[in-house]
């Protein structure tokens, strides 16, 4: 929503990229954009999960960085965040040009208006293979990955959990549960 313009790199050969591939393509395209100053990712993506990409490509694209935005603003040179934390939030400041991963739920998820698809139809969407960004296919997918996959197994089924009938003295199973746990 809103965007001026788009770069999509699509090459069979990225099929099998491990984070740090995917950082070198992200960041390739980045640097396509002249005057970037405010990269906004997510925090993992829906198949990696390794929450690592946004810090590779921070450190590709030579710009400090911030992790788990829960609220960003920008003034005079400057991104303010509310960085979430385990006890809440830690205030964070750093000038630009930076990186900035968002958490789940920063921003209300906006939907395009008609008027809005018909003027996306007009932005310049500029697609690239590996060789146009100025990579080397080696580098990424299943040959220049630094992981193998050796094995895919199911996870073990979930076990039943202990059902605890509160007469009165639910509080002290409970604790004697986590203290047998050696959580407390």
């Amino acid at each position: 929503m809103g965007a001026a313009s788009a770069v999509l790199v699509s090459d069979p050969a990225l099929a099998g990229t491990d984070a740090l591939g995917t950082a070198k393509v992200l960041a390739a395209a980045i640097g396509r954009v002249e005057g970037a100053e405010l990269v906004l990712t997510a925090t993992e993506s829906s198949d990696g999960y390794t929450g690592t990409v946004p810090e590779q490509l921070a450190a590709l694209l030579g710009m400090p960085s911030i992790t788990f935005a829960k609220s960003i603003e920008v003034r005079d040179g400057t991104v303010y965040v509310k960085r979430q934390t385990d006890a809440g939030y830690d205030e964070v400041e750093c000038p630009l040009p930076c990186v900035v991963s968002v958490t789940a739920g920063v921003v209300e998820p906006r939907y395009p208006s008609f008027k809005g698809i018909m003027a996306a139809k007009s932005k310049p969407l500029e697609q690239l293979t590996l060789a146009d960004a100025g990579i080397d296919a080696s580098a990424v997918g299943w040959s220049g990955g630094g992981q193998e996959i050796v094995a895919v197994t199911e996870a073990p089924a979930r076990e039943a959990g202990e059902v605890f009938e509160d007469d009165g003295t639910g509080v002290d199973k409970i604790v004697a549960y986590l203290e047998n746990l050696k959580i407390i």
